[in-house]
């Protein structure tokens, strides 16, 4: 009996591994010779145990593979009921729902992999043509959208995750709605993550090229940034945002940090900067900070002094 499941074990792997290649390397659907393989070891592998869902999983994946959808979607509600309760047979009759352009429901379904998941979701996803995986894509979006209008984070976030991986990093919006929610969350080390790539494209091909959207993208990362206590990060995205778009930015720190707070981390840079006697880096700070709080007591004193110690004949800063 031991030796019978590591024998299927095995053959189910190397069975996966042949099928995770040819729909990486081919365009769906696949020729059915280069599929014939998988076919005959996932036919043996049902017939050895019926009562195996991966036996049958493997076998949908095949069909959908192939091509052969609505075969696909009855052996899945055969094996697995109208409704499944298992979360990878959900998701494989959300490939199904793509392909039938009911694309919102599919991307409902296709969040149901949780994150350890996420090769699962990108082999079904690659299951798709990229017109279907943009369209599911732009589904789970909207549907993301109307969850965090109520505050269903989770159930958002799950959703932008497919949306994300469903197209990669061509739509630098998805990743900025899930940066949005994860910030929302409080995992800002991954909101962090995620506007990392989308300002790595500024200017790129899939990037934005508009100074106030830029701006914009440097502030909600630096919020997260000084959410995280990395201020010295955080204050160079804000000094970067200022020289690039000063009015969105100003309406960025007011709708997140506010002046007030953002002005301190100002303060305390500009602060070490002149104890260091780098006056001119001090003075970068200090202007910056009272861009977004012209009322900060302490940074009008700090630049007065810095002002002065600069006119004096014996700085050599």
């Amino acid at each position: 009996e031991r030796a019978r499941k590591l024998l299927c074990d095995w053959l189910h792997q190397f069975c996966r591994s042949s099928l995770s290649d040819a729909v990486i390397t081919n365009p769906v659907p696949c020729h059915e010779e280069q599929l014939i393989d998988a076919f005959i070891v996932s036919g043996a592998l049902m017939r050895t145990d019926s009562r195996d869902p991966l036996w049958h999983l493997l076998y949908v994946d095949i069909l959908l593979a192939k091509g052969e959808r609505t075969a696909a979607g009855a052996h899945l509600c055969q094996v697995f009921g109208q409704e499944p309760r298992d979360a990878a047979a959900q998701a494989r009759l959300g490939v199904v729902e793509a392909w039938q352009q009911n694309y919102c429901s599919a991307a409902h379904r296709l969040s149901k992999l949780t994150e350890k998941d996420s090769p699962s979701l990108d082999f079904l996803l690659a299951l798709l043509p990229f017109n279907h995986r943009k369209c599911t894509a732009q589904g789970a979006a909207q549907e993301a959208s109307s969850l965090s209008l109520c505050g269903q984070w989770d159930q958002a976030l799950a959703l932008l995750t497919v949306a994300v991986q469903a197209v990669g990093d061509c739509r630098p919006q998805y990743l900025r709605q899930r940066a949005a929610c994860f910030a929302q969350m409080g995992l800002h080390e991954r909101a962090i993550s995620d506007m990392d790539i989308v300002i790595q494209r500024h200017g790129g091909v899939s990037g934005s090229d508009d100074p106030k959207i830029q701006a914009g993208d440097l502030c909600r990362r630096g919020r997260s940034l000084v959410l995280c206590s990395k201020e010295g990060a955080a204050l160079e995205d804000f000094t970067r945002a200022l020289n690039l778009h000063r009015d969105q930015t100003v309406q960025c720190v007011e709708a997140g940090l506010g002046g007030p707070h953002l002005a301190e981390c100002f303060l305390r840079g500009a602060l070490q900067h002149y104890g260091e006697q780098r006056l001119t880096k001090a003075w970068t700070l200090i202007e910056c900070g009272l861009a977004v709080d012209g009322e900060n007591t302490e940074l009008r004193r700090l630049r007065a002094r810095v002002k002065r110690e600069v006119a004096s004949p014996c700085n050599v800063n």
